[in-house]
This record gives structure tokens, sequence and C-alpha cells, in this order.
């Protein structure tokens, strides 16, 4: 097998029969596709997804592969097409990309591929759009050229099946997702979680989409690879197509486009949707109750480095750690980043030039203590405005599957990965522990999987500020029932270990709350049994039959 290059990690077998399964069948079923006569692979590195297709469509179609790489050349099957060269900006082209395999290729009537996954940015932004790039804002992958690409040389009515990262569903994505879902009919997406690729810690997704707009009717078929399929799938002792004729579902594409972000909200069945508009409709909107920050931009160990030339100091990332060098982010010198330059300013004992810190490990739901301190008065490292830290504060963690919530009364520091939120008004004097106990809720973690599909354990789970603002939280009334809400959750703050019958107790009074009935509980309760056997997730299941 070639090594790994450019953000590209080569198709197992089991996953390229998938997609060309899927696109056999859903291409067999359209009337609209009268014959396929070519098929291509713009990113098609050792072949095994054309290889995969033949296996379904057999000689009736020309094959085509495209790869840059020039290792491909002496391994590539003989009997496809290769064509060396870059599909992004090819060598050759007078005009824009799309103008050239125009003229290039023949008339595409499917195109599958497993693109680069990489950030990495090796194309110029001046470049991509005299090629004639169009989503290439802010932040992207690799992978949304391809995507774009694809859908311009595609002959109406044609396929192309994408196999993605997790990154698709991200916040920086929704130019993306908008313009797929109002442009296209998607017919698949499938969610298929990570270890399917060996040594590469990223969940995988795959997408099916037709080239022709999209319709009211028009449904899209959902399926997410539990846990439990995924380790059978990958013994060998099931097919991954098995699984998804077990566990798909169908919703209407126009439910994308409607929602907030457009978010591919995959995990909603339409029986749940319902319940999820009625919860969403109780919430306020957040963003006027409060004001949102982070903490200081350091990381949970406090390591950094000291530029010898403007001695301002500041973090690194794994890789220039590894390169041992890094451009100073204040005066843009390389610097080195070793052993020798690296200090550590997160400290396990306090002194008088220290501050207590917490870090996002501290938190969990209901508890924020910390036995760290933070060096003060480091030149370089941003601590942010020290009334960001006065307490009361409502802290939730970045990171993590799921929602960790608790209150710091102590005007402790934070870092960066631990989100802080504040009453914009200040004279509010409306009880915090009412809108944690919110935000640790069932009521709330159901509607957070349901909408943003976090719901197994994955490398880089992590909230946003737009989806904490999404959440829907009830408005405080100060009744009865909102102050024994508030005296719940204040009982499991102060208390020394989590105590899970409060707990039950207090979600009972949240399920009140909500006007939720019994059916509609057991709903919520079921969602969140299913979930992986986690020690993150394992006190949100509620397995009492008695409990409703």
């Amino acid at each position: 097998m070639i090594p790994e290059k450019y953000g590209v990690v080569y198709t197992p077998h089991a996953l390229s029969d998938f997609v060309a399964n899927l696109l056999f069948e859903l291409t067999s079923n359209d009337n609209s596709l009268h014959s396929i006569k070519c098929a291509i692979d713009p990113a098609c590195g050792e072949g095994r997804l054309l290889q995969a297709l033949k296996v379904y469509f057999k000689d009736k179609t020309n094959y085509i592969g495209i790869d840059v790489d020039k290792d491909v050349v002496p391994i590539f099957p003989k009997d496809i097409h290769l064509i060396h060269n870059d599909a992004i900006l090819p060598k050759g082209s007078s005009g824009t990309t799309i103008d050239y395999w125009q003229k290039t290729l023949e008339k595409i009537q499917l195109i599958i591929a497993n693109p680069p996954w990489s950030s990495e940015k090796i194309y110029s932004k001046a470049d991509l759009e005299a090629g004639g790039f169009n989503l290439i804002k802010g932040q992207f992958d690799s992978y949304v050229l391809f995507l774009e690409l694809a859908y311009s040389i595609l002959q109406e009515n044609g396929y192309f099946a994408f196999i993605l990262p997790d990154s698709l569903f991200e916040a920086q994505n929704e130019d993306l997702r908008r313009f797929l879902a109002s442009k296209m009919q998607i017919k698949v997406i499938a969610r298929l979680g990570e270890k399917l690729f060996e040594n590469v810690n990223r969940a995988t997704t795959v997408i099916i989409c037709k080239k022709t707009p999209p319709t009211s009717d028009s449904k899209t078929t959902c399926f997410r690879l539990s846990t439990d399929e995924r380790k059978k799938i990958l013994s060998g002792r099931k097919k991954l197509i098995t699984s998804y004729q077990e566990g798909k579902h169908t919703v209407l594409q126009r439910r994308f486009v409607t929602n907030e972000s457009c978010n591919f909200d995959i995990d909603t069945r339409e029986e749940d949707e319902n319940l999820l508009k009625k919860i969403k409709e109780i919430g306020i909107d957040l963003s006027n109750k409060f004001r949102f920050g982070r903490g200081v931009e350091i990381s949970k160990t406090g390591a950094i480095t000291i530029c010898p030339l403007c001695s301002n100091a500041q973090g690194y990332s794994k890789k220039q750690l590894a390169d041992s060098m890094k451009k100073c982010s204040f005066c843009k010198e390389e610097i080195a980043v070793n052993s020798t330059t690296i200090e550590k300013i997160i400290l396990k004992s306090h002194n008088n030039n220290t501050s207590p810190i917490i870090v996002g490990e501290d938190i969990h739901r209901y508890s924020c203590q910390t036995n760290s301190f933070i060096v003060n008065d480091i030149k370089g490292i941003n601590y942010k405005d020290i009334s960001l830290f006065n307490s009361p504060k409502l802290l939730i963690r970045k990171t993590g599957l799921g929602i960790y919530a608790s209150i710091d009364y102590t005007d402790s520091k934070t870092s960066q990965t631990v989100y802080i939120l504040k009453f914009l008004d200040k004279n509010c004097h409306e009880p915090l522990e009412y809108y944690l106990a919110l935000l640790n809720s069932r009521v709330v973690y159901y509607f957070y999987l349901k909408t943003y599909g976090e719901n197994e354990w994955k490398s880089h789970p992590y909230l946003t500020k737009q989806i904490i603002f999404s959440l829907p939280i009830a408005e405080y009334k100060g009744d009865e029932l909102d102050k024994e809400i508030v005296k719940l959750a204040s009982k499991l703050l102060v208390s020394k270990e989590y105590c899970y019958e409060t707990d039950l107790a207090l979600e009972r009074l949240i399920f009140i709350k909500y006007g939720l009935n019994s059916d509609e509980i057991q709903t919520i309760l079921t969602e969140i049994n299913s979930l992986p056997d986690l020690g993150a997730v394992n006190n949100m299941k509620i397995k009492d039959v008695n409990y409703v």
C-alpha cells in the first residue's frame, strides 16, 4: 500500500464495497438515469473505489481515475484509465478547472471519491478563485474543493458518492451543507464513526447526492452505525450494507434547509420531530440573557515556549513540537521548540504570584473543583479581562461527550477550554443554579443528541457558542416549581460526592417544567439508555422501569 500523503488515507475494501453497493442500488432504481457510461474518481489513489464500482456496474461503464500522486502509476489497475494530474488545479489548464475537465472528459454520470481530508492549505486562495472555486471562505478542508468540482462536472441526474470526515457537520461547513441541500437531492447520509480507517482518529461519513434540484417531497435515507454494530463489521462478523439496511430511516430533505444552521440532523427520526419542536418552543433566547466568554488562552498543561527575540510567551502545537520549530506569534521569527525552551505556567502548588485555574477536565455535572494554579503576569499570555472571572459564573466544558456544566463561586480563572456564561444585566438576580439544572438535564441532553448527533465517543467532540445558545432553556418564572429546581441543583453543587437520587428527583421537576407526558419522558429515557456504555454518559441513564 502507498503511504499516507496529502491528508489521504486509502479506502478499506469493506467501505469501498459499501459505497459502490449503495450507488448501484440507487442508480438501478432511477428511471431518469438511462445508462452509466462514465464513472470517475478525482482522487483515486490505488483505484479501490473504482474497482469496487466495477464489480457492480461491470464493463458497461468507462472507469477513469485522476490522481496527482506519481507513486500510484506503477500499481494502478490496468483495466482502469488513469489520468496523472491534479484534479483541483490541473496542469495544462488555461481557464477554470471545470472548463478543463469538461473538455478533457466525456459526460460523467457517476463520481465516487474518498478525497483528502486535510485542512492544510496547499493551494493559494487566488489560484482557487481563478480555477472557479467559490466554497472557499475561511477555514475549509480540502474535500470541499472536490465536492464543488464534482457538482460542476457531473451530468444532470448523475450521482456522486463521497467518503468524508464528520467535520461536514461542523459550523464551519454550514455554507457547504446549504449548497448541497438546496441544489441536489441528498439520497444518503450515513455516519459510520471512527476506526473504519486504521490509525485514523476521525469519524467517517458517506454522503450520496443526485444532481437534480430537491422537491418538497425529496427524502434522505439516514443511518448511524452504532458502536456494537461497528465491532461486528470490523471483526468480519457482519457486512456494513446489512447493518445499513437494518438501521436506516428516511426524513424529508427540506428539514435540513429549514433548521438552524442547515444541520444534517440525521438522528432525528420523523417520530421525534413533534417532541423536539415542543421542547424547542419552550426555550428562551440565551443570547439575550447571557454574555459568553472563554478563559485564559493556555493549554490545560500550561506548557509554553518563550521567544528569545521578543520575550513573548506562547503555546505550540504537537506538530510544532515534533518539528522543534515554530514561527513566533508576535514577531513572526522562527524560534526553537524543545525541552530546553519549554516551560509550564500551570502548577500544582500555590504561591504569591499564582491564581487558581479551572481547566476543562475539572468540570463535571455540578462540580468544578481544581488543584491547579496559573502563574500571573507572563508577557504574551492573554489572561482576559479579570472581571470575566468574577463569581458566581456558569461554566461549561468545551470538549467531551455531552454537556458538563457547573458554577464557580471562587473567582478562579479558567482555561480556554472552559466557556463562561454571565448575566448581561449585572442587576439580574435570577439564580444561576436554575440555568445550571436545565443545562445538565436529560431533556436538554436529548435535544442536543437528536439535533447535533454527538451520541458516541469520538476523538474530538466539542460544544460551540452557537450550539450552547441554541439549547432550549425554559424561562425562569420564580414560582414554587422553579424554587424547588434551584434547591435541588444547589444541593448537588454543595455535595462532596455526586448523588444520583437527588439528580433523579431534580429531573422529575424538569420534566414537569417542560410539560412532558409519560410517553414523551419514556422516549427521552429510551434514547439516553441506548447510548454506549461509557463513564461519560452512564450517570445520565435511568434504567428504573418504575421511574416514569
